[in-house]
């Protein structure tokens, strides 16, 4: 059975992102499907509308907390969601200290700007 995508599927983040996380991920998909960039390619505007309708829903708390319960996605007594970690837990990468530099050797994924 073929597994359904949700909408953060589509936006490529996990399900506890922040707001930041998903407007770059919007702003990184939509440069990257943009209709100028493929022209007359049906598949990368249908990409572009799903991508335009999972932000238009995960952007607002209201809705995407509607749909986050639709989901069944756990969450805390704060409200944040749940979400389960695999590979190393988080204090043993802290636990390696900071670089040369001063900052934490394993940093989490950000999306790079375009220059």
């Amino acid at each position: 059975m073929p597994r359904e995508f949700t909408l953060y599927d589509t936006l490529q983040v996990i399900p506890s992102a922040d707001a930041g996380m998903i407007k770059a991920a919007y702003r990184y998909l939509v440069q990257e499907y943009h209709p100028d960039k493929h022209f007359g390619c049906a598949q990368a505007c249908d990409r572009l509308v799903r991508v335009n309708h999972a932000y238009a829903v995960l952007s607002d708390p209201v809705q995407r907390s509607n749909y986050d319960r639709a989901l069944g996605l756990p969450r805390d007594v704060h409200g944040a969601i749940l979400v389960e970690r695999r590979g190393r837990p988080k204090a043993a990468a802290c636990a390696r200290g900071p670089d040369a530099r001063g900052t934490p050797s394993s940093r989490p994924f950000a999306f790079r700007p375009l220059v």
